[in-house]
This record gives C-alpha cells, structure tokens and sequence, in this order.
C-alpha cells in the first residue's frame, strides 16, 4: 500500500469508528481500504489496544491483503516526516495533531508487542481454529488435536467406508446395494459424507434414531404410521371424491361414441373394484379421462359441450388423483430414504469415532465447537483473561458470503457488547459489517447471503433496544449514559473506482434485463458511477455447431476429445485473438495510454471444465505467456503425470504402460514414431527387458538412464527421488518447462510437497506414497493475483476480489439448466437440515419437490449474481461470448450471452475472427508499438561476468544435534535390548510428560490410561499401565514439584550458535526465571545411573550442549542442566565444571558457565 488516498464522505463515515457499520459496498469502491482505515483510526483511538480488534475475512488471500495494507502503512509512519503523516491522517479522517502523530508513530511496536504476535485478522476457519487450539479441553477436545486437510478427509473416509462394508449386517448390506444401484459408487460416499456433514441430525437431544420410517413418514408430510393399506383406503368410497367420478362416467355414458365408450369402461371397472384394486388401477385413468401423462382432462371440449358442469367434475377427480399420486410417490421415497438415512447415521457415529480416536477435526467441526465454545456465557471471561486479550471491536469482511454457523461464532463474541456496561466497563465496542448481496456467490458452499440483511436487521433492533434502555437509565439517574452508543450506521458505497462508466452503464442496464428479484434483490436498484475514461463491451457472435461436427471424432492430438467441437474451436479463436491484440496492440488508458500485455488480460469461464485447460493449451501453443487455470487437479497436470510415471516405473519397471508413457514424455525423449519402431516385441516380453536387450543406439543410452534411476529406488525417499529427476542428471524440470511452459512449476513442486508431507507422516516407501497419492484428488490452487505478465484463466468465482484491464467471458451461452441437479435438503420441526441424496424426477414429490424447487430458484439467483461479478471484473474493454452445443438450437434463454445479446439492437459490425460483433462504447486510439528487435538489438551487450556460471555456494557447517552427540552407552538389563517396543515406550512417557501436568491431579490417571489406549494399543495393558504409574510417579514426587509448575515449559525447540558450531535440538522441560534458567531432560533407559559418575559422556555431552546453547540465547543468566529417570524416578544434577569439559568443539579450551542454579 504506497499511498492512502482521501476517503470520500460515505467512506470516511463508514471508517469512523466511533458508532457500528453496516456497510453494503458494490463492487470497485474500495472497500478494503475502508476497512484498513477503519483497523487504523481504531488503533489511533485512546484506550484501543490492537489485541482488542478482530477482522474476520472469507479468504486466506483477504486476511493477507488487509494485513498488509495496515502494517505497511504503520511501519511507513513510523519515520514518515511530520507533513507527511499529516497527510496521511487526513486522508483516512482522523486527528493530525502533534499527539495524534506521536500516538501514530508508537502503533506499530504496539502491534509487534501484543500478545498472539498482532493484529488478529484472520479467516473465520482459522479464528476457530486459534480458539481450540488455546482451549481444546473446553471445546471438547484432545491436546494435540489438529484440522484435517482433504487428503487427509479423503484417505480417513475411505478408511471409515471400508469398516462400514467390512462390519456391515443383512440391513446395511440391502441399504448399501440399493444406494449403489440408484447412486453409484462415487453417489454412495457422496451420500454417507453428506450424512456425516449433518451432525445436528443425530445429535442428543432429540437425534434421529433407528429405525427412522415414522420420523421420515413425518418429515415427508404423511402420519408416522402410514403404510400402503391407509393409502388405499384414500380410493374407498367414503374417501375419494366418488361423486365427481360418477357424473364424468355419466357425461361420457351418454356421449355414445367410441371415444365415450373406451373411456367409460375403464372408469366403470375402477369404481367397481374394492380400494385396494382401486390403488393397484390408479393409471387406468391416463389415456381414458385423461391425456395419457394425466396432466389434464381427455376430449374435455367435446365433452363440456354436453355438460357445462363436466370440466369442474373431471378437475376434482384429476386432483383426488394427483393427491394420491403423490403420497404414493412418497410412500415409496420413504422406503428408500428411511434406510438410507439410517445406513448414513452409521457412517456418521463411525466418521466422528474415527477423527476422534486420530486427533482430527474437520472445518465444519472448527466452526460449530468455536460457536459452542463462544456460547457458553460463563467461558466469555476466562477466554480473554487465557488469551490475554477481549476483543472490542470486530470488523466482519465479505459478510454475505458467511453462513449460519459462522454468524454464530460471530453472535457469541458481541453477545454482551450492548448489554449495559458488562465486563466492559466504560469502553466502547462497536461491529463493522462488509459485504455485498450481488456479490454473494459461493451458495454451494454452504453460505447463506440472506444473512447478510436479517442480522443487520438483528443487529439494528439490538443497538436501538440498548440505546432506549441507556435513555431510560439515564431518566432515572439523571446522569449521562457512560458508554456513548449511537444506533446503527447503514452505509451504501457505490463510487467505483475500478471500471469506466461504460462498463458500469452496460452492467447496470444488464441487471435491469435480468431484475434485481431474479437476484433475489426484490425492490432494490443498481446504479453505478465510475471512472471517467474510455472503455468499451463486445459481444461477439457465437460460435455455432456445424453440420460437418462430429461428436465422436477424435483429433490428431487425441488429448481433447472431451470437448465438443464448437468449444474447441472457441479456444482457437481466443487464442487467435489474444496473440493479434499482443501483436497489432489493443489500447488502454488507466495509467496512461499504452498497449496491452498479458498481464492484462484475464479470461473467466463460468465452471470448472476442462474450457478453461484447452485455452490455457492453446494460448501457449500460440505463444501468448499465460498463467495456468487458477484451479485444478494435482495429479491432472502433464507435468504431474509424466513426473509419476517415472516413479511408477522405478517403482514397478514391468508396467509397460507407465514406461511408454514415461518413453514419449519431455523424460524420456522419445518420439511416438521411436516408441513405434523400437518398442515393437514379441508377445508377453515386456516393454522395459525388450529396451534393454537392444543394441539399437536409441535404446541403449535409453536403458542406461533407467538403470541409474532404478539403483536409487531402494535408498532414496520418495523426495529425493523427485528431486534427483528434476535438477540431477536427467534435468527434468527444465524438460517439462521448455515443453509446457512456466504454468508447470506449481503443480511440479507441489507434486515435491507432497511427497514431503508423505514421508513426514508415514514410513518412506515410493509404492507407499504412489498409493497415497492416488488415494486423493487433491486440489492445486494458484494465486491469480501474481499471475505476473501473463494471461490468467480462472473460473468466475476464483476473480472475486480481482480485476483487470480486459476481460473476456470465454462460456457466457452455458445453459445453467444444464448438468446434474443438487441434491436438497428438508428440514425437521425443530429446524434440523435432513440431507437428500439425487433423486429422479417422479421421486420428488410433496415437501421434496418443494425444497428442490427453492434450491433451484436459489442457485437460479446466484446464477445471475455470478454474471454480476464477472462483468464487474473488467477495467476498460469487456468481451462476451461462447459456443453453442449440438444440442443447442439458439442461445439459451437463461444465459449471460442472452441477456446480453438483448441490450444491442444494430446489426453486426464485420469481425475477421469471429465473424460478426457488436460494441457498446469505444476505446481510445492505439498506443505506441511494442519495441522491435531492431530496438532490441541496439541495447547494450551484457558483461562477460553475466554469462559465466557462479561458483559453487559454500556449504554451511552442519548443525550439531545434541541428542545425536553419540549413543547412550547405559546398557540395559539383560534380554531389555533396545526395540521398537522400547523406543516406542520412551517416547510415550515423553508425551505423558509433557501432556499430564495440565491436567487436574484427579483426572490425571484416567485420561492418561485413555490416551495411552488410543495411542499405543498394540502393546499389552500391563506395559501402558507400568508406563503411567512412573510417569505419575515421576508428576507426583515433592522433589519435582518445581519442573511441573505452571509456566514451565515443555518439548521447547532450541536453535543456538556456540563459538560457531550451531545447536539445535529439542528441550523436554525448560523454566526460565528472571535470574536463572533450568533445563531438564528426561532419561527413560531401565538402568538408571545411580551417581553423576554413571551417567554416559555422550549424555553429558549433549546436557552441556543444551546448557551453552541457552547462555547463547539467555545472557547474564545463571545456566543449570539436570538428567531427570523416569524409571528410578531420580533428578542427577549436572555441575558447573562438567557442563564446561564438555562444551561442543572445546577440544582442550575450558569454558565456565555462570553459577548452578542447584545449591
């Protein structure tokens, strides 16, 4: 943030922070500098301490961005010369007097210093998580507890899945194949994750449980008895509108003709019959008094003819009819849903088993235990003494994107902020709330934007129901409110400071095409002003099927066939026009007039498929820079794939098909025509000995580079090797760049991450992590905001919060009719959501087809709000268009490109790429040409000292590790050799250590019993028993009292430099005081030394390199070191004298230590 520009007067009245906002900032008005000057005239505020404001934001990129802003502009004050900082105060509407600039200059140590390391703004999931993490006892948690990332979420559901199957009786078996029938495999986990998700469901009080048919009976509107007995009994006589029925057969009786006749019979037989014939018979009805679908009466203008009272008749039997249709669809969709909700509950009980017992938790788990934590009124208090903080003021970015779980969390923090002074005192609290309904987007994701207006006015009602209360008060005590509360501020930005007001106008008569209800905005307008420079919308003519398309052909490439021909040729045209703008200049004028480059264009399509990878395909190929889709699979990107099909040869060299594949990659270097000639064998010889049995050139410098890859399988983790292809001798990464372009560094070194995050996590093995990998989908997301000078493609959603000089909307004809339709969900009487899986057509009925039908009309107004985004993200030029489908008669009527296409009313201006256009607006004239080569050629030659390589980096010396300073020579007592059981019990008796003095002394012994079962269940009970009673042995020994006191700490990471050796290491406990500091480590062998003269060099050797480490880090304090065994238990005390003999790299030098802290 170089520069804070002058607030405009409804922004300057929306930073004020002396009263609460609720701001609704269109898109462009610059809202996020709002809300940076807000945080800063805050913290100039006497009395406001940084730890007392909170900014949520929904993103992690607008937690960063805000946090930027704020602590560059506070580090600036801090030198910033005195008409400088004036200035600067004035722009955001505060004070700039000399105490104000003085009070300026001290924020941003103030900042440093606060507790938690600063301003707190975070994302709402990681402000849950902070809450847990300092309170995981009160939230209901384990120590040690931690969030779930999706490979995680996707390997432990599938893990919890394969129990399910594995355990499953007759019901579950029934209940699992019928789901798999109507679902599919991938339905089916859909499905039980689903069921997972809905916690509220199963919860106690009140949770559903087996068997659920007369809960479900109830929810779909039926009594909880109904069966298929009572729904024939609707056809009975004294039940079904029989009266009706009987005049139409009566009416159709003295029609005498033959249509009269064959409709006659079956009604006179239906009527004849007793109820349950009369159910079993319900269609005879389609075809004879009605049309054949029964939508509407048979040959009723004939018939209404004859007898004006018929078409009353007939419509009471049609509706008798419908009725019982649809309780016998329900009936029927009870009998489907009762066992598939009671299989789900199953999953769900074994799903939240299984990430107790590991430790996990999920977001949605993040967000309803931080609610209930903040929820109880009695924790409100302890929570800010513990985080030595309360939070006075918090500010709520992109609130329309947050949903009712989320809102909670938010609800329980203000929960007293207006409640007379409370805990506060004095102070005022205020709420500032950001957001924008057009912009609200991201419904799929669980967020509900209505929100965003019923808890403004929630929150209106609270502030003026406070403020009446204080005015009452202060007419009783005639005395001033103490706490000076002003009612809530609506505030309305619609100054944008992004587009020309050619763009604006465009979107505004674009939503004015579309409503402000279809946006589910009913009775409000939009209205725009912007910039005051050129700009200019085109909408170009679709791309159309042709006759000569064939859906099933298959290109020369054969690696885009997924795509129908028109979308293909739609991203030839993109790329065609990209590179003509690069090259023939396409003008611009924010910033000064100029040509475009890369860097300023940006291309949205509307889902992710596979549209936006072909464009991102072809604009490489055409040699425009481009960044990469925004979005996409981990293992999706060539680079990935090639990458992985070395490892799975290395892994298994007799996969021929990962060898082929590995063969005609940037890797192996071959071309299809080489695989062809040298790849041709005999049957059942494999790929990799038929190469390497080959004299042919080609193959044997070929299997030479396979051999030195497969001789490091067998050492190398799956890293390494990963590393060795890409930067040792196979110079893989420089391959793969030259062939994909610069797009394949991200998934390349997430592809290394993750193989890091495998070896951390499980015992290196390369199967083992090719196993892993694929378990999981993953998801790479790239910055788009630092795409650098290249062309972005993200999908509309991902440009929230973006912008750019031109934009072009690559799929604007995509029907939003078209693919699979959510799921719904109902709801109970005391408002618990009930998932639904996919059902089909005739299935949705009653209360079903109800809540489908909202869905739709809800994802129908995020549809139009999308447009609204993405039209908004454009600067100066906006481009429309798109390609129709086969299946595409015209321009689907619910499309942005209709709704566009209508706003312009001449004929096509001529386009020689797409044929035909037309514009809304003009831009300016044509810049200045891009540099030549000839201009290039006249720049000055580099020096030599440019060209030639750098000499090699000096290696920095390796840090010693004082654990690994040698072995622990203690033996231990005969047939005790040191084993993975040994190790795994030293390791437990750490933990327990360092776990069990923060707990109650009285709860001590069961939660530990509890831990040890969950984590070490393998070993016999008498082993974990024998563990915990010297663990407690050792807690509850007078001697130790001091160790485990509160604020000693434990597993302490410890990095120092000693006479130029570095040290690291870990501490098991650490007390630092004023004057002294103790450190202690624990020693579990089951010889335990009995005098300081038993205890091993190696062991003493690694105590004095702890103990210099911390009078590096400690200076002018006192320096002791002690061995405490477990096994014993007993504390040996280290001396001075020997702590010095002992310092890392002394040789034959002596170092004292200040005096021992042990008398």
């Amino acid at each position: 943030m170089s520069k804070l520009y002058p607030l405009l007067p409804e922004q300057g009245r929306a930073a004020d922070p002396g009263h609460s906002v609720w701001l609704s900032a269109s898109a462009g008005t610059g809202k996020t500098q709002v809300l940076s000057a807000r945080v800063l005239r805050l913290l100039l505020q006497s009395g406001v301490e940084p730890g007392s404001i909170l900014c949520l934001t929904f993103t992690k990129a607008g937690a960063a961005e805000m946090a930027t802003r704020v602590n560059e502009t506070l580090a600036r004050w801090v030198r910033m010369k005195p008409d400088a900082l004036a200035a600067d105060l004035r722009a955001i509407g505060a004070k700039f007097d000399p105490d104000t600039q003085a009070r300026a200059r001290t924020l941003f140590t103030k900042v440093l210093d606060c507790p938690g390391g600063g301003l707190r703004i975070d994302t709402i999931h990681a402000f849950a998580q902070y809450l847990l993490a300092a309170f995981p006892e009160e939230a209901g948690l384990e120590p040690g507890t931690v969030a779930m990332d999706d490979r995680t979420r996707e390997l432990l559901s599938r893990e919890v899945l394969t129990d399910l199957v594995e355990h499953a009786d007759d019901t579950d078996r029934s209940a699992l194949a019928m789901l798999s029938l109507r679902l599919g495999p991938d339905g089916v986990k859909g499905w039980l994750m689903a069921c997972a998700k809905a916690s509220e469901l199963w919860a106690d009080p009140g949770g559903w449980r087996s068997p659920m048919r007369a809960q479900v009976l109830q929810l779909l509107g039926l009594p909880s008895d109904f069966d298929e007995a009572a729904l024939a009994q609707e056809c009975a006589d004294d039940a079904f509108d029989c009266a009706s029925l009987r005049a139409c057969l009566a009416t159709l009786q003295d029609w005498n003709t033959k249509s009269g006749r064959d409709a006659a019979e079956p009604v006179s037989a239906w009527l004849a019959a007793d109820a349950a014939q009369r159910l079993a018979t319900l269609a005879c009805f389609n075809g004879s008094l009605l049309v054949a679908d029964g939508s509407k009466p048979k040959n009723l203008t004939n018939l209404a003819k004859r007898d004006p009272l018929y078409e009353g008749n007939v419509e009471a039997v049609r509706a008798n009819l419908d009725a019982i249709r649809e309780k016998h669809a329900l009936l029927a969709l009870t009998e489907y849903l009762a066992p598939a909700l009671e299989l789900g509950r199953r999953f769900a009980m074994q799903w939240d088993e299984a990430k107790r017992s590991r430790g996990l938790v999920d977001f949605d788990d993040q967000i309803a235990r931080a609610a209930a934590l903040l929820g109880k009124s009695e924790m409100s208090q302890w929570i800010g003494y513990k985080l030595d903080r309360e939070f006075d003021h918090i500010l709520v970015d992109e609130a329309q994107d947050t949903n009712a779980s989320q809102w909670a969390i938010i609800d329980a923090l203000t929960q007293d902020y207006f409640d007379g002074l409370g805990a506060a005192g004095a102070r005022l609290r205020t709420v500032f709330v950001v957001g924008d309904y057009k912009q609200a987007i991201f419904g799929f994701q669980g967020t509900e934007p209505q929100l965003f207006l019923s808890q403004r006015e929630k929150y209106r009602q609270t502030i003026d129901q406070a403020l009446a209360n204080a005015e009452e008060l202060a007419r009783e005590t005639r005395d001033r409110p103490l706490v000076p509360l002003s009612p809530l501020q609506p505030v309305e930005l619609q100054q944008n400071f992004r587009s020309s007001q050619t763009i604006l106008d465009f979107v505004d008569r674009a939503v004015a095409t579309v409503g402000t209800e279809a946006m589910g905005m009913a009775g409000e307008e939009v209205h725009h002003t912007g910039e005051d420079r050129p700009g200019r919308v085109t909408l170009w003519a679709p791309i159309r099927p042709q006759e000569s398309d064939d859906p099933e052909a298959v290109e020369e490439e054969g690696a885009e066939t997924w795509l129908p021909a028109p979308e293909r040729r739609m991203a030839d045209a993109i790329a065609a026009q990209v590179k003509a703008w690069l090259e023939e200049g396409h003008p611009l004028t924010k910033g000064g007039k100029r040509r475009a480059t890369a860097g300023d264009i940006m291309i949205l399509v509307r889902k992710r498929r596979a549209l936006a990878g072909l464009i991102v395909a072809r604009l490489h190929a055409a040699g425009v820079p481009v960044a990469g889709v925004d979005r996409l699979r981990l293992g999706s990107p060539l680079a990935v794939k090639d990458l992985l099909a070395a490892l799975r040869f290395a892994a298994q060299p007799r996969d021929d098909l990962s060898l082929a594949n590995l063969l005609v990659s940037p890797l192996g270097g071959w071309s299809q025509d080489d695989l062809l000639q040298h790849g041709l064998r005999e049957r059942k010889v494999g790929l990799w000995d038929h190469i390497r049995r080959s004299d042919a050139p080609l193959c044997m410098a070929t299997a030479d580079r396979l051999r030195a890859l497969l001789t490091r399988v067998d050492y190398e983790p799956p890293q390494a090797l990963l590393q060795w292809l890409l930067s040792g001798p196979w110079d893989a990464r420089r391959k793969l760049v030259a062939r994909l372009g610069r797009e394949a560094n991200d998934p390349i070194d997430e592809l290394v991450g993750a193989a890091f995050a495998y070896t951390a996590e499980h015992t290196a093995s390369l199967q083992g992590f090719l196993n892993w990998f694929d378990a999981s989908d993953e998801e790479l997301k790239r910055e788009a905001a630092g795409g650098g000078d290249a062309v972005r493609v993200l999908t509309a959603h991902g440009s929230k919060g973006l912008q750019a000089p031109i934009v072009i909307l690559a799929d604007a004809t995509g029907n939003p009719d078209r693919g699979p339709v959510r799921a719904g969900e109902l709801t109970t009487e005391d408002d618990r959501p009930v998932p639904l899986p996919p059902l089909p057509k005739e299935a949705r009925a009653g209360p079903v087809a109800a809540a489908e039908e909202a869905k739709a009309a809800r994802e129908r107004e995020e549809h139009w709000r999308l447009m609204y985004v993405a039209m908004t993200r454009a600067e100066e030029a906006l481009y429309i268009g798109g390609a129709l489908l086969p299946s595409d008669k015209e321009v689907p009527e619910a499309s942005w490109y209709a709704v566009a296409s209508s706003l312009f009313d001449e004929e096509p201006l001529a386009d020689p790429i797409w044929g035909g256009r037309h514009d809304f607006g003009a831009l300016a004239g044509v810049g200045g040409p891009a540099p030549d080569a000839a201009s290039e050629d006249r720049l000055p030659q580099l020096p030599d000292w440019t060209q030639r390589p750098l000499a090699a980096e000096p290696s920095p010396p390796r840090p010693l590790a004082p654990s690994a300073a040698g072995e622990d020579l203690a033996p231990n007592p005969p047939g005790l050799t040191q084993t993975h059981e040994a190790a795994l019990r030293g390791t437990l008796i750490h933990r327990l250590l360092e776990r069990l003095p923060d707990i109650a002394r009285e709860d001590r012994e069961a939660r530990g019993s509890a831990w040890l079962a969950a984590q070490a269940a393998d070993l016999p009970e008498e082993t974990r028993a024998a563990m915990l009673e010297q663990a407690l042995g050792v807690l509850e020994h007078p001697d130790f009292a001091a160790l485990f006191a509160p604020g000693a700490l434990a597993e302490v990471s410890l990095a120092a430099t000693v006479e130029g050796q570095v040290v690291t290491g870990k501490l098991d406990r650490l007390c630092v005081g004023e004057e002294k500091v103790l450190v202690v480590d624990y020693k579990t062998t089951r010889r335990a030394p009995t005098s300081l003269e038993q205890v091993p060099t190696a062991t003493l050797r690694q105590m004095s390199a702890y103990a210099h480490a911390l009078g590096a880090i400690y200076p002018g304090r006192r320096i002791s070191a002690a061995l405490l065994y477990t096994q014993t238990p007993q504390l040996i005390v280290l001396p001075e004298a020997v702590l010095a003999a002992h310092k890392p790299g002394l040789g034959d030098k002596q170092l004292s230590l200040p005096g021992s802290a042990f008398a």
